[in-house]
């Protein structure tokens, strides 16, 4: 198995975790919809795989950030099922059907990123030796989801972490790409897509920088080749060599 594999492989005992009375089907389909919403909308999964030390887990604050993240997919997910039912066209309407429930989501964001501020404020960012690998990934949740100013000031925490092997270097690199996009600039992993009225409702990628060295520096941090990642959003993509021959 490489190692995308056993990043979605970790993704799923993830989701089992979660929501342990759901049914495979149920599981199989959050899976799906989490890898969807971490990239762009909610994201791109990828999980931290041991802690770092011998430190005593907060179990306290690992299930408190554990269920914070569940309430973060809470109506993403059923917003998600209901935009994959419609056409393109009908996805840009911003009054159609499944405009309310991200209404609803909002208010749950709200609350989420007031408490993680508070978290963060007395703890430094929630790494994995502090509460494991579910629960700090969702505060990587939680973020992804934030307004620009809050993931700017969020992401020097998160990078840092990465940095001691307390955080997950995919996830810091997705949150990267958000705020680079955000700041109107070009992202560096490929991590980040969109739609609306100038795509026609289709996905899009976001501009790259340095695009030809992409894949080389997805790589380096356990990501599949972009190719690979944005079939996901119904995405042709050819590498810029593949272009030129």
């Amino acid at each position: 198995m490489g190692e995308a594999g056993r990043q979605v492989a970790r993704l799923a005992r993830v989701v089992d975790s979660l929501y342990p009375n759901d049914t495979e089907n149920d599981r199989r389909m959050k899976c799906c919809l989490f890898l969807f919403l971490l990239v762009s909308l909610t994201v791109t999964p990828s999980f931290a795989q041991t802690s770092p030390g011998s430190g005593t887990l907060n179990k306290d604050l690992q299930a408190e950030l554990i269920k914070m993240g569940r309430e973060d997919q809470k109506y993403r997910i059923k917003w998600q099922a209901e935009m994959d039912k419609m056409p393109a066209a009908e996805r840009i309407n911003p009054h159609n059907k499944a405009a309310a429930l991200m209404e609803k989501q909002g208010q749950i964001d709200r609350k989420n990123l007031a408490r993680l501020i508070e978290i963060v404020q007395r703890y430094g960012w929630p790494g994995r030796s502090l509460v494991g690998e579910k629960a700090s990934s969702a505060a990587f949740l939680i973020i992804q989801h934030a307004e620009l100013a809050q993931q700017e000031k969020f992401l020097p925490l998160l990078k840092a972490s990465v940095a001691g092997g307390d955080a997950n270097a995919i996830e810091a690199a997705t949150l990267e790409d958000r705020v680079l996009v955000g700041q109107g600039k070009k992202q560096r992993y490929g991590t980040q897509v969109h739609f609306g009225p100038e795509t026609g409702g289709k996905w899009v990628l976001q501009p790259i920088e340095d695009e030809e060295g992409v894949d080389q520096r997805r790589a380096a941090i356990g990501m599949e080749p972009l190719a690979t990642y944005l079939k996901m959003f119904g995405i042709e993509y050819k590498p810029i060599k593949s272009r030129n021959n």
